[in-house]
């Protein structure tokens, strides 16, 4: 600016931009906020797609996988359905169902896993592992196997529509032995027909039958002694009522896990049950 010739020219330049509305502003640095803003301005899609998945994601975060193992039986009397829905906490939800329906050896384990992602669906399971002894049916829906029978076409597109609903899905073979559990309330349910039995109680022998003779003068002792022992359901209702935990500190924390299965209701202990009503808990004398 010192030289005359410089400082004249910026005075042209001057006058002749004064007829423009013109002002200055620095250019300052570029920060993740003007990239974010460039991103919602000009690709809301991938904005869209990108908030779904932070979503997704945290839904998801801390979800555990349950498991379902199916089977299915057929034989003279008819066919049936064994399901046994296991949580991530080892609590079982456990079903039979008979089909009134003349049904092939393929068409009950079909119908047995159908059923069970009809449950886990009602349940509002995301994430299930399905286990079955049947190679035909794991290898139709995870499509290693071509379905060419039309009733069998019919039952993959079932499944399919029903496996698309959970957020993970997985479905595998495993031997006979392993799904045992699931394989005898099949059989079960293709043996009794509807109306005969309503309940079937599972008794546990602990000693051979042949020391129940001298067993039976203490069994009657010791049941006539039980009416004024303590009452199994007062630690529970000491700790819902009044925060009373075990004496026993070793007991406190297994004793907490249990007694979150119970709720108190108008002063009256209940079982949680994840399907149907809460059961009532009774006493010896009550049972």
């Amino acid at each position: 600016m010192r030289k005359s010739e410089l400082s004249g020219r910026m005075a042209k330049w001057s006058v002749h931009l004064s007829g423009y509305d013109l002002k200055f502003e620095p250019c300052t640095a570029i920060k993740s906020q003007a990239l974010a803003s460039f991103v919602s301005d000009f690709c809301p899609t991938l904005q869209t797609q990108a908030e779904q998945d932070i979503l997704s994601l945290e839904e998801d975060k801390g979800e555990q996988v349950w498991e379902l193992h199916v089977d299915g039986a057929s034989n003279a009397k008819g066919a049936g359905v064994g399901l046994v829905l296991k949580s991530p906490q080892g609590d079982l939800i456990v079903q039979v169902v008979r089909c009134e329906f003349k049904a092939t050896s393929n068409e009950p384990e079909y119908e047995a896993l159908i059923l069970g992602l009809k449950l886990a669906v009602d349940l509002k399971i995301r994430h299930l592992q399905v286990c079955s002894d049947s190679k035909l049916i794991v290898n139709h829906v995870n499509d290693c196997y071509e379905a060419r029978d039309p009733r069998m076409m019919a039952y993959l597109d079932v499944a399919k529509e029903l496996k698309i609903r959970f957020v993970t899905f997985n479905i595998k073979q495993i031997p006979r032995d392993q799904n045992a559990e699931a394989d005898a309330l099949a059989i079960l349910g293709a043996t009794f027909k509807a109306g005969t039995i309503s309940t079937i109680p599972i008794v546990h022998v602990l000693e051979p039958a042949t020391l129940k003779s001298q067993q039976e003068a203490e069994m009657v002792c010791s049941t006539s002694s039980e009416k004024n022992t303590t009452d199994w359901r007062k630690p529970y209702l000491d700790w819902l009522q009044n925060d009373i935990l075990p004496a026993d500190k070793k007991e406190v924390r297994s004793f907490r896990m249990r007694a979150s299965r119970f709720i108190l209701i108008e002063g009256v202990l209940f079982r949680k049950s994840l399907v149907g009503p809460y059961l009532r808990c009774l006493d010896r004398e009550e049972s």
